[in-house]
């Protein structure tokens, strides 16, 4: 713990301080709060030397107290060598992300099927100071463009520490047919897997606490969404979940498209909605996000049963929110930096007890 003292000693000192968050009892009723960068301190009248003399003698006995409602913070491990892969990142959820990690002074791969699209949001970027971003084109759904960006990652910079999938579309409008819900699912499921699949290579094995793998996901995703019992049952055993199986279920779900035998076959049923737009689209929608969130469970299975691979990879879902986007037609309560919230902490910081976990508001929910 660092103690040096401030400049001066006003009534409330801020002094440097990288520790996690906990609440400090010290003799005399001197507290102080340590929240990752900065301590406070009441010193109550007393001197720096006194207090840094006392605090010191009572170390040895202090008890820890996490503060209500504050997260525990990891210390801050990320610097401009970090790199960070952000996929859909010209717009909405995705460009939020990649503009609160660059602010973090992490270097930002911003990537965006539409390189017009792509370069303007850097651009926009650039205007607001952060020059630490770069863009390179990438289309999930093509295994070609998926390859050559991981070929452009690794020579570029050698590996990265961060990818966060937020490439993500829907059909509103839409029937819901074979035609409509294989784009979603190419998009929104296999293009997810196919580029975590292409970069895990380049996941490098020395990044503190571990690299890191977040894919932006939903509550449309969670099992109560689902009437077939017997994928609720096999989906909310997660520590079997297997990335066959998620495949599985997926084209299960596209033959039963074919077949028109949804609402029999128990898949998410949005008929509520169908008359708002988003109705039209949220049943494949829905499917694809549990698939995201199962995948993620599967892969985390598969990493735990790799213990000797010597390199330590932590992955996560999330639901950034019902944000306001062009998915929804703006209709979205939160803010597109609200919404990126949620996916940077999970990248920053990263909590071990929620790994292969389904998160949103900085919490572990039910999948």
């Amino acid at each position: 713990m660092c103690l040096s003292p401030p400049d001066s000693r006003p009534e409330h000192a801020l002094t440097y301080c990288p520790g996690p968050t906990f609440l400090y009892k010290v003799w005399g009723g001197t507290r102080f709060i340590c929240k990752g960068r900065f301590v406070k301190l009441w010193s109550s009248g007393l001197s720096w030397k006194t207090f840094s003399s006392r605090l010191r003698f009572e170390q040895a006995n202090v008890k820890k107290f996490q503060l209500h409602n504050m997260g525990k913070e990891a210390e801050r491990w990320w610097s401009k060598g970090t790199v960070a892969v952000v996929t859909g990142a010209n717009k909405g959820i995705g460009l939020g992300i990649v503009r609160q990690l660059a602010k973090e002074g992490i270097t930002v791969v911003l990537t965006a099927r539409d390189a017009t699209r792509g370069n303007v949001a850097l651009e926009s970027l650039k205007s607001q100071g952060l020059h630490n971003v770069n863009f390179h084109p990438l289309d999930v759904a093509s295994q070609e463009s998926i390859l050559a960006l991981a070929e452009w990652l690794h020579k570029t910079y050698g590996g990265i520490d961060i990818l966060i999938n937020n490439a993500g579309i829907a059909n509103p409008d839409k029937d819901v047919t074979f035609e409509t819900v294989k784009p979603v699912l190419d998009t929104n499921y296999f293009g997810v897997k196919n580029v975590t699949k292409a970069l895990l290579p380049l996941l490098r094995d020395d990044t503190p606490g571990g690299a890191r793998v977040i894919v932006v996901a939903s509550i449309f995703g969670q099992l109560e969404h689902l009437e077939n019992k017997d994928y609720v049952k096999t989906l909310s055993d997660r520590e079997h979940i297997t990335e066959d199986f998620v495949d599985s279920f997926v084209n299960h779900y596209l033959k039963d498209v074919v077949d028109g035998s949804q609402k029999e076959e128990g898949w998410p049923n949005w008929t509520d909605w169908v008359n708002s737009g988003v109705g039209r689209a949220a049943e494949p929608y829905s499917v694809s996000k549990v698939a995201v969130i199962a995948y993620v469970s599967a892969l985390h299975n598969t990493l735990v049963a790799q213990p000797g691979s010597g390199k330590k990879i932590n992955v996560f879902s999330c639901c950034p929110g019902f944000v306001a986007t062009d998915m929804n037609n703006n209709r979205g309560t939160k803010t597109v930096e609200e919404g990126a919230d949620t996916p940077v902490w999970l990248a920053l910081h990263s909590p071990e007890e929620g790994i292969g976990k389904f998160w949103t508001e900085r919490k572990v929910v039910d999948f």
